[in-house]
């Protein structure tokens, strides 16, 4: 496959077709579990988009269009999420494929090795070690992150639902 994937941060022009995406009903089971609104998004992602929360956003672009949607922090920057999954260390990623019908081809390996490689990594140069987390249903998710270099480590329970916390660890120097 030979198409090419790059990243950008997201912006506030991105914030309507952020919200349509988040209200497809493949995100619905995984990701964004109720409805939302363009105000809701404003809300939640815009301190993100000012650097008044310290977590990153950016869409993945295949061919230059918009088709999914990652965001990568520090762990040491929200100390529910370090208890929650029992690591101080590195940082963490969560990320989608807005269009169904590009699940299954191999992008989503791509998507994810290829930004914490160009983007997680880069953007905390002190960190060794990139942690994703998945529900333990979601089969696909997580062959996805094993594709993409991650190897599980143990289970964690979120919301009620059994998790399981997988870890890529930078190669070479930063």
């Amino acid at each position: 496959m030979t198409d090419a994937i790059s990243f950008r941060a997201l912006s506030e022009e991105d914030l309507p077709q952020l919200t349509a995406w988040l209200n497809r009903p493949h995100l619905r089971r995984f990701y964004q579990l109720e409805p939302t609104t363009l105000d809701q998004v404003r809300s939640k992602y815009g301190p993100r988009l000012r650097g008044e929360v310290p977590t990153r956003s950016s869409l993945a672009l295949l061919e230059g269009s918009a088709f999914g949607y990652l965001q990568c922090y520090r762990n040491a920057d929200w100390p529910d999420w370090q208890a929650l999954v029992g690591t101080t260390e590195g940082i963490s990623i969560d990320l989608f494929i807005a269009d169904p019908a590009l699940i299954g081809r191999g992008l989503g390996r791509r998507m994810l090795s290829g930004y914490v490689e160009l983007v997680a990594f880069p953007a905390y140069p002190a960190e060794r070690k990139c942690w994703i987390g998945h529900e333990l249903e979601n089969v696909a998710a997580r062959a996805c992150s094993e594709a993409a270099g991650f190897a599980p480590v143990r289970e964690y329970v979120e919301d009620g639902k059994p998790c399981l916390l997988l870890v890529r660890e930078r190669q070479g120097r930063p």
